[in-house]
């Protein structure tokens, strides 16, 4: 590496430590959505496996058991190297900084300077596609995407088995994030980029390449297969449910006006306004701000950029989703997969590189003045009208969105825009001038270009405390006398499924989402209830990917509702439920409460009046399950030595064991005699007949698909080996 990128690499650390800081350096933890609700909690359970020398793949604690699957190398090594915490502070920078080196090769073969390349890199990494969607597999997928690119560029301009080798791995990597949006999204790059026709020897090398990472992914592949079975997205999502977070118009505004919606990290819907344009009011990019700066030196590298001008068209086009006119083509084409929003991909990497080709260009020769000077005398233009006469601009707007007229529309206007239109302007008009001068001053915008991202996005991944995860002495006082009391599950409405709550005012004021979250931990809302090693059932299904059946609508998991969930919480073995609000008093019974701070309402304990235990003996399948559990010849013990392991040992007569946890066909049972048949019964739960007597049956989860994808995955090795040997064979020669 040379001196200019050492150089970059190190604007890029200092870029993704200023982001960052707080986890990198102070202790402090990532907490929003999906991170505090899903990942921190998955790398806990993951972490606390491959520490004892298991892969999980199945997982006890969630959806009263159900098929699971991390395996992406990277966050399996970083796991086993620095734990849950260490991997949540050091993942996202890792692939910031690796989207930026990608972005930036990215550039360097399509002909960008260093110093394009560089700003290049910056606006990849710095955007809000990427800083957005941090932890998502979106993130991962679309970190690896610019070298996986660059790879195949390469590998067709001069086809070698050294290139060939480390597109393979790229790719496996890239797949193995499970972001498969963005890994379609890099072929469709790959195609459009490409600027000859492969040739035989190229077309054979990216043949070899793609299956040899196919290879390499093959447990991703099989894994991903297998975990969608049985699911609603193996099953296929309706039209309506794959074009959800499609992006209409006002979205895409979002990506040149800054905080054109407000500040999304609120308490309540005060400072923002953008709920209308979203399924359940909450974005699925936080921003996909790029900036008028940005799309100024764009514009700058000119038509003859076509290849990338079309990537950003096709991108927004398909961004728009149900809004578009692609949209019935892309209801029917997106049955496994969900979001069109996540198309602007695209758009992001192809304005990254033509920002730096317009740096290029404007060093060989200035532009004129009013288009120099255009875009920022209407963006301070803008900022003064929204100070002046916020309503006038509100109403104005509203003729376009009628949302723009309403209060929490007025209020960012009147409140945020200003400042955040003046300095974006300021700044546009700095780019503006240097452009208009050209020769070596136009670096000079690259640095105005980087502090407009960092000032409007790097604030989108805001950090608290590490004690966040750590459990309240309240709540400990509440939970601990009863958590090592049996095998029992738990369930919990949390602050996100209660009925709206009476904040203390500090709180109220402070209006930071944090406080939201930081309750549910505290209620032990799923998953988060695996932080302190408990079992749980019915979550929301997020990602499509639970079990049927093993899952709650939104609807559904509104506390005065309870009564129709009962029996099916029952059901699962769920005997403890936590809610900030009164449930009917003929089913449950309060066991205490716990006084929480910055919330009135205190969070109560609950224990289901007729819990069913985890295991017990039933005489026969259809009356034995009517009557309940109840049985005084019956004595049966369980106990879980992993998560792919159970014993239940038992003393009954001739009958059945009724196990409450979740069916699958890749569980066996064995006696002492040999295997024995599990059957579904009460929907998802298993049942192993027994002769009666002292008997002990051990239970184990074994995927079919394991052994397939690891000897798959070993045949890939054994091929990437190969190739790297013919790459020494030929430097040797």
């Amino acid at each position: 590496m040379g001196k200019r990128g050492l150089g970059a690499v190190l604007v890029w650390l200092a870029a993704v430590s200023w982001v960052f800081a707080g986890p990198l350096f102070a202790g402090r933890v990532l907490y929003y959505r999906d991170i505090a609700l899903t990942y921190f909690p998955d790398y806990v359970f993951v972490s606390r496996w491959l520490r004892h020398g298991l892969w999980p793949l199945w997982h006890p604690g969630a959806e009263a058991g159900a098929p699971f699957l991390q395996a992406y190398p990277v966050d399996l090594l970083l796991l086993l190297a620095v734990g849950p915490r260490g991997t949540l502070a050091l993942s996202p920078a890792l692939h910031l900084l690796l989207a930026m080196v990608g972005v930036h090769v990215l550039a360097r073969r399509t002909g960008v300077s260093p110093t394009g390349a560089l700003l290049s890199g910056t606006v990849f990494g710095l955007s809000g596609y990427m800083l957005g969607s941090v932890l998502y597999p979106t993130f991962f997928a679309a970190a690896w995407a610019p070298l996986a690119l660059a790879l195949v560029l390469a590998l067709v301009e001069r086809p070698a088995p050294g290139r060939a080798a480390a597109l393979a791995l790229v790719l496996a990597l890239q797949v193995s994030t499970r972001g498969g949006l963005v890994v379609v999204q890099t072929a469709l790059a790959a195609l459009v980029l490409l600027r000859v026709r492969p040739g035989r020897r190229a077309l054979w090398a990216l043949s070899t390449a793609a299956v040899v990472a196919a290879l390499l992914a093959a447990p991703v592949l099989l894994g991903t297969r297998a975990l969608l079975a049985g699911s609603a997205r193996g099953a296929g999502f309706a039209p309506d449910v794959g074009l959800s977070y499609s992006a209409p118009p006002p979205v895409l505004v979002e990506a040149l006006w800054p905080r054109f919606f407000g500040e999304v990290h609120t308490f309540s819907d005060a400072g923002f306004w953008g709920q209308p344009f979203y399924p359940g009011g909450s974005p699925f990019f936080l921003s996909l701000y790029l900036g008028p700066l940005v799309l100024l030196l764009a514009l700058r590298a000119g038509r003859r950029e076509w290849r990338l001008w079309l990537l950003v068209a096709l991108s927004l086009l398909l961004a728009l989703g149900a809004h578009g006119p692609l949209g019935p083509a892309l209801g029917l084409a997106l049955r496994t997969l969900r979001g069109p929003v996540k198309f602007f991909f695209l758009a992001t990497l192809g304005l990254s590189l033509l920002a730096g080709l317009g740096l290029d260009r404007a060093r060989e020769r200035g532009i004129a003045g009013h288009v120099a000077l255009g875009p920022a005398v209407l963006t301070l233009a803008l900022a003064l009208w929204s100070w002046t006469s916020p309503d006038s601009l509100a109403s104005q707007l509203a003729r376009l969105w009628p949302a723009a007229g309403g209060p929490l529309a007025r209020d960012v206007i009147a409140s945020q825009w200003p400042a955040q239109l003046g300095v974006t302007g300021a700044l546009v008009l700095g780019v503006g001038l240097t452009l208009r001068w050209g020769g070596p001053r136009v670096g000079f915008a690259a640095i105005l270009v980087a502090l407009d991202l960092l000032r409007v996005n790097g604030g989108l991944n805001p950090s608290t405390p590490g004690r966040f995860y750590e459990r309240l002495p309240a709540v400990s006082a509440l939970i601990e006398p009863f958590r090592l009391e049996g095998t029992d599950r738990w369930f919990s409405y949390g602050v996100a499924h209660s009925r709206p709550l009476h904040w203390a005012p500090p709180v109220a004021r402070q209006n930071s989402d944090v406080w939201l979250f930081y309750l549910d931990r505290q209620s032990l809302l799923p998953r988060t209830h695996v932080l302190d090693g408990l079992e749980g059932a019915y979550d929301i299904d997020r990602m499509g990917t639970a079990p049927m059946g093993s899952t709650l609508t939104v609807a559904e998991s509104d506390p005065g509702e309870y009564e129709a969930i009962h029996d099916r919480l029952r059901r699962a073995g769920v005997r403890w439920v936590l809610a900030f609000e009164p449930l009917p008093d003929e089913l449950v019974r309060e066991r205490g409460e716990a006084d929480l701070p910055g919330v009135r309402e205190p969070l109560r304990l609950y224990e289901l009046r007729k819990p069913l235990p985890r295991v017990f003996w039933v005489p026969d399948l259809e009356e034995g399950l009517a009557r309940g559990a109840e049985d005084r010849r019956a004595r049966v013990r369980y106990e879980s030595d992993d998560p792919h392991t159970v014993t239940v040992d038992a003393q009954t007569p001739p009958g059945f064991l009724v196990i409450l946890d979740g069916y699958h066909p890749d569980w066996e049972a064995e006696d002492r005699s040999g295997p024995v048949p599990i059957l579904r019964v009460l929907d998802r739960s298993r049942a192993v007949p027994t002769p009666g007597g002292r008997q002990r049956f051990t239970l184990r989860y074994r995927p079919r698909w394991r052994p397939v994808s690891l000897g798959l995955c070993g045949l890939g090795i054994l091929g990437l080996a190969a190739l790297a040997r013919a790459r020494l064979v030929s430097t040797l020669t």
